[in-house]
């Protein structure tokens, strides 16, 4: 029974978000034809952000529900297609381990960032703590740096096994969540990473094009 609620509440969301978007997208007049990569690229991040406003207004109206439908997801993503627009989009629970916490001055937080990290056997934690003195991780790729010096320092590159578990933000003014989209507009592949609170605002946010 249960399960099957689920399965309708992330069916009635799929089934929202998809008409809003395209309400959206007609509404700006977003259909373009013309083979142009600029033309393109700026449409793509136009839809992009039609996508996230979407789901960020659905997620602030639905937050007891917002568990059920990352549940129903089950890691998978959600596919739209409008027109000559293919759209992937997951939404997931973000509970990664804030590394800027090593070096916290609450002390308390600090440990509890160290009892993780033994956790998930990351070794030479000092060296990691070192490197982020100087070095506050805000982005995917200041993290990336990160860990590349840290594998340069102590000759060990396990740490990579767990990368996706490492983050830069932290939940303590409540829950947060990942919203991964990919757009195919006219054959360019656009990918877009939100970081949520559980109001719908953007807290990160990044953008690649292919």
């Amino acid at each position: 029974m249960k399960k099957s609620i689920v399965l309708l509440i992330s069916l009635l969301f799929i089934t929202a978000i998809s008409a809003l978007i395209l309400k959206n997208l007609e509404d700006t007049d977003i259909y373009v034809q013309e083979q142009n990569s600029k033309v393109n690229k700026t449409q793509s991040m136009m839809l992009i952000k039609n996508v996230q406003n979407e789901i960020s207004s659905l997620l602030a109206k639905n937050k007891e529900n917002v568990e059920s439908i990352i549940e129903a997801q089950q890691d998978s993503y959600y596919p739209l297609n409008i027109k000559n627009i293919d759209i992937l989009f997951r939404l997931g629970v973000y509970d990664k381990v804030n590394l800027n916490d090593l070096n916290n001055s609450d002390k308390g937080i600090k440990q509890s960032t160290i009892d993780r990290l033994n956790d998930l056997e990351v070794f030479n934690i000092d060296n990691l703590a070192y490197l982020l003195r100087a070095n506050k991780i805000e982005s995917n790729k200041q993290l990336d740096n990160i860990l590349t010096s840290f594998i340069k320092d102590t000759y060990d590159d396990k740490i990579l096994e767990v990368k996706e578990f490492l983050g830069f933000l932290s939940n303590k003014e409540g829950q947060l969540y990942e919203l991964f989209i990919k757009l195919d507009y006219l054959k360019d592949i656009t990918n877009a990473y939100y970081i949520l609170d559980k109001e719908g605002q953007v807290k990160y946010f990044e953008l690649s094009f292919k």
